[in-house]
């Protein structure tokens, strides 16, 4: 009998990230080009930031929460 490969879930902190690139993409309207270019990165690099938080820099991460942060304030 074969056992079924099962996906281990992703870690609390990365989905929490996820969701925060989400909404501060909402909150803002903008694309991943418009982050890109705020964050000065690449498109690349914000598509890896959705796709495994764990792979781009702690920097990276805590200025798009800052800017999330602030738009909330805005919203």
């Amino acid at each position: 009998m074969a056992v079924a490969n099962k996906k281990s879930k992703p870690p609390r902190e990365a989905v929490d990230f996820q969701i925060q690139l989400y909404a501060l993409q909402q909150y803002k309207r903008w694309t991943d080009a418009d982050l890109a270019k705020y964050l000065g990165v690449s498109d690349r690099t914000v598509a890896r930031m959705r796709n495994d938080p764990f792979s781009v820099s702690g920097g990276l991460i805590l200025r798009t929460q800052a800017l999330l942060e602030k738009a909330k304030e805005n919203y």
